[in-house]
């Protein structure tokens, strides 16, 4: 292996298939979408330049795929997502169908660039929620569904978070559904949206669905004028349900702390409380 090759070209690349090569291949579907230092936190890695090296046979033998995520400025993040000969190890792995597999990796195929981003910063949370739970023994992840798998519905209509978890602490079951804030929606679309989860809550739907009463809905903001924005929207219409937060502050250290905003409050609060 000598010599600069094109990220998008494979390559004749010996491989000699690992185990946590699988669990890699694995990731890889059940994310979407993962960035190399995302893999490299998922896997164990210590090492940058080996992860790298790995990602790149496990690319150049087929079972993980790349797409590029572009930038304005520099190289584009390289995002890994399962290859054609990744179908058979993940349904191994999981035992899930692989003609469902097929058509998972199919739907990632097709989503547009713009879209990357979104799905990155799902990825950001549910990365930085499964390292912080690990780190505490009380906190126990019961439960992760993603867009188009957890239609919400309002009767005769649906609408989409995009991410629901379920967590225990301390004996006691939290539900959350996530929307990621792009600056992207009008404030009447997200009063729209809001008023929806409103409906969903107070009107039984959720109840009925999945059989819990109470959820919070987590908003992430990019930025403290967008955050500050969206919580004067909400507090139009209720004091309850809504946490919201910056983006900057979703790590593996601050996830849990008392990094959250909730509507008619002053203070900060903690995922940890009631």
């Amino acid at each position: 292996m000598s010599g600069r090759r094109s990220p998008f070209q494979r390559a004749k690349n010996s491989l000699v298939l690992q185990e946590r090569d699988k669990k890699i291949i694995a990731l890889c579907h059940d994310y979407r979408f993962l960035t190399q230092e995302q893999i490299r936190l998922l896997a164990g890695f210590g090492c940058r330049v080996r992860a790298g090296i790995r990602l790149r046979k496990l690319f150049d033998n087929d079972y993980l795929s790349r797409r590029f995520l572009p930038v304005f400025q520099g190289s584009g993040k390289i995002l890994y997502f399962p290859g054609p000969r990744g179908i058979e190890i993940i349904s191994e792995k999981s035992g899930i169908d692989p003609l469902k597999i097929k058509q998972k990796r199919k739907r990632i195929l097709e989503i547009s660039n713009f879209y990357l981003p979104h799905y990155l910063l799902i990825n950001e949370f549910r990365l930085a929620f499964s390292l912080a739970s690990k780190n505490n023994p009380e906190i126990s992840l019961k439960s992760w569904s993603t867009q188009k798998e957890i239609p919400l519905r309002l009767g005769e209509k649906e609408f989409y978070p995009d991410a629901y978890l379920v967590y225990g602490y301390r004996e006691k079951l939290y539900s959350l559904f996530l929307e990621i804030d792009r600056s992207t929606e009008t404030n009447k679309r997200f009063a729209g949206k809001a008023g929806n989860y409103l409906k969903y809550g107070f009107d039984g739907y959720y109840r009925k669905q999945f059989g819990f009463q109470f959820f919070r809905v987590l908003i992430i903001c990019p930025s403290a004028a967008r955050l500050k924005n969206l919580k004067k929207l909400i507090e139009q219409k209720t004091n309850k349900m809504f946490w919201l937060a910056l983006q900057a502050d979703i790590s593996p250290e601050k996830i849990l702390t008392r990094i959250w905003q909730r509507p008619a409050k002053d203070s900060l609060f903690s995922l940890l409380e009631d």
